[in-house]
């Protein structure tokens, strides 16, 4: 066990610091939102630790958490003279009622974050590509979004008579659930920091049209 640990230590620390580089002026810029930060924060640790996978599922926690509480204080905000601030069990009622039910689902919510003028068209259908990409596939653990037509070169091992025999192919990961684990690991790798990147850059620009000071 001490020597599998060692071996853990030096493969984090091996490739911290080119982790740290890649979002440290995410992970060194807080939102300055408690209901958030601790998601954006472990998603930084995990992408220095190379917990990419787990960087991914998190982002999509991320995303669409996000969006369902700043839906949540718009609509408090704008119906501010319906609402009793006296009790703080009360404030957010109707926006929750509202916004995180049982029938949010995170397209709805992408949906009433744009006809509420928290995030563009164009971020919309990013985020509706998001979506399909990694939070179900991730999330849903479906191997058909996660790697759609993907096919990659493989070796064949065909015993005829005994003899074996190596046959060139490509073959198609998602139809193949032996391979799928490395493959999903080396996708996370290379998409979890572009994907995290993007989800907090709409975050932020949702936090500027909250307007909410903190």
């Amino acid at each position: 066990m001490e020597e599998r640990l060692r071996h853990l230590i030096n493969e984090i620390n091996s490739n911290l610091i080119e982790n740290y580089s890649s979002i440290k002026d995410i992970f060194n810029n807080e939102y300055g939102w408690p209901e958030l930060d601790p998601v954006r924060d472990e998603i930084c640790k995990c992408i220095m630790f190379g917990l990419s996978q787990a960087a991914i599922t998190l982002t999509n926690h991320l995303l669409e958490s996000s969006l369902k509480k700043c839906l949540i204080y718009k609509y408090t905000i704008d119906n501010k003279k319906d609402i009793d601030e006296k009790k703080i069990e009360t404030i957010f009622k109707n926006g929750i009622d509202k916004f995180d039910n049982s029938k949010s689902d995170l397209s709805k919510s992408i949906n009433a974050a744009c006809t509420n003028g928290l995030i563009t068209k164009k971020q919309k259908m990013i985020l509706h590509d998001f979506r399909e990409r990694f939070r179900n596939s991730f999330s849903h653990a479906s191997s058909q979004k996660t790697f759609g037509d993907m096919k990659i070169p493989a070796k064949i091992i065909n015993s005829i008579d005994q003899v074996d025999k190596q046959i060139n192919n490509e073959i198609s990961v998602k139809d193949v659930p032996i391979i799928q684990g490395i493959v999903q690991s080396i996708i996370s790798s290379k998409l979890c920091i572009p994907y995290f990147r993007e989800v907090d850059e709409i975050i932020r620009e949702m936090f500027l049209k909250l307007d909410i000071k903190r």
